[in-house]
């Protein structure tokens, strides 16, 4: 019953993507188990680059199940272009496979989610504007569309009819643009998106089981990351779903004994996109430095993500609430050729030393990071040539850098990403991840 989940440390675009590609080269099944293409995975194939939204990201890689579990909410029309884009770059998708009980993303949940933040004025959240928290909105409210509905005729236009009027009349409150969509214009779109995926809508909690049960490589890929999680994140600068690793046996339909190593993805150095505390964030030249270097732009935003140092308290309380049991330290390159290179250990919050993340998001927004500061290291010339001799081809400071974060954390930094590409990876177990 082998079996890996790959969660962000941070609060996203920590490099899931890469890493999630990387170690899917022996796995049999890819599975997404929460969020919605508010996520954005670039993963880069020699000259082929995927910028993937709602796709797993196992599916660039031939042979493979890519599983988008119940826990996701899937926006239809976008995964169809999405699709396109694959196989135009030379993949196919046999092997994708949609939970019958994944909630369907519909145009009035985006229309509702532009609504809602202008009506917040000055509280906004930062939403990406994707629908994301409107469909776990309707999910919670159970009255969404999930992607078996699909398969139930009878049953969906008696949903359409009911929904049409109510999101009309709540985006009307909201002072939103209304929903021009008939009940019969809906449902012919829907009938649409059954043909083309309604041969790929099943039971996948079944699927995955099955799968471990007959010893298959079965690899758990997040989205976002865990200070996004609606319960343990910066609430409420959060996204809508569980980030941390219990959203897997919610999202995938796996009981927790099915899970075996967990690893946190986490970048040298911190990020986020939208509203919310930043505790070691950077500002001015300083932090655009690292923009530019990082190439921190969002895959599925666009914007500038917010850049700082690494927190270590931050990476605390992920690697608590989702039981890391391995590292992959990511973008360490970007940090190339800085003197100097401080890392947050602790807050200090009116005068107190905190060493544990606060739920307070006004207490978030008073602290001062707690620095200490380590030697940087030059960059190299050849890449390929310390990839292949190893993690002690690094430099000395590198390699110091990574083992405080270890001893910090109490958890071993085994995969380490030294560049963009699949192969820039330097992997400290040589690739024995399944045995």
């Amino acid at each position: 019953m082998p079996s890996l989940a790959i969660i962000g440390a941070q609060w996203g675009d920590e490099g899931k993507g890469k890493i999630t590609d990387y170690l899917s080269g022996e796995a049999d099944m890819v599975v997404r188990f929460q969020g919605g293409n508010n996520a954005g995975h670039t993963i880069i194939v020699g000259d082929r680059v995927f910028k993937l939204h709602g796709l797993p990201s196992g599916v660039v890689r031939p042979g493979k199940l890519a599983v988008i579990g119940n826990g996701v909410v899937v926006n239809m029309e976008e995964l169809l272009v999405e699709v396109e884009h694959v196989l135009e770059n030379g993949c196919n998708i046999d092997g994708l496979r949609i939970s019958d009980r994944a909630h369907l993303i519909m145009n009035y949940h985006k229309k509702l989610d532009g609504a809602e933040e202008a009506y917040r004025g000055k509280g906004v959240v930062g939403t990406t504007k994707k629908g994301i928290g409107p469909a776990y909105q309707d999910k919670m409210a159970r009255i969404g569309f999930r992607a078996g509905d699909l398969l139930e005729e009878d049953l969906l236009k008696e949903k359409i009819r009911f929904l049409i009027g109510y999101k009309n009349d709540l985006l009307g409150m909201l002072g939103g643009e209304r929903c021009g969509c008939t009940v019969e214009s809906l449902f012919a779109k829907m009938m649409g998106w059954k043909e083309a995926v309604g041969d790929r809508i099943c039971d996948t909690s079944v699927l995955i089981n099955d799968a471990l049960d007959a010893g298959d490589n079965v690899l758990f890929e997040g989205a976002q990351g865990a200070m996004l999680d609606i319960d343990h994140g910066t609430y409420p600068y959060v996204t809508s779903s569980a980030t941390c690793g219990g959203g897997i046996c919610t999202g995938a339909g796996v009981a927790p004994n099915r899970i075996g190593q967990v690893i946190g993805c986490l970048k040298a150095y911190t990020t986020r996109v939208g509203e919310g505390p930043f505790v070691t964030g950077l500002q001015g030249e300083e932090e655009r430095r690292l923009q530019v270097k990082g190439g921190e732009i969002g895959v599925t935003t666009g914007r500038s993500r917010r850049c700082g140092w690494l927190d270590l308290v931050v990476a605390e309380h992920a690697t608590r609430m989702c039981g890391f049991t391995s590292l992959a330290m990511t973008k360490l390159d970007v940090l190339n050729d800085y003197e100097e290179i401080p890392v947050c250990t602790a807050y200090r919050i009116d005068g107190e030393t905190v060493e544990h993340l606060p739920a307070s998001i006004s207490r978030m927004q008073r602290a001062e990071p707690v620095y200490k500061t380590m030697k940087g290291w030059k960059s190299w010339n050849d890449t390929e040539a310390v990839v292949r001799e190893g993690y002690d081809a690094l430099p000395a400071e590198m390699r110091g850098y990574i083992e405080y974060v270890e001893d910090f954390l109490k958890v071993p930094a085994d995969i380490v990403s030294i560049g963009p590409d699949r192969n820039e990876t330097i992997d400290r177990r040589g690739g024995r991840w399944w045995d």
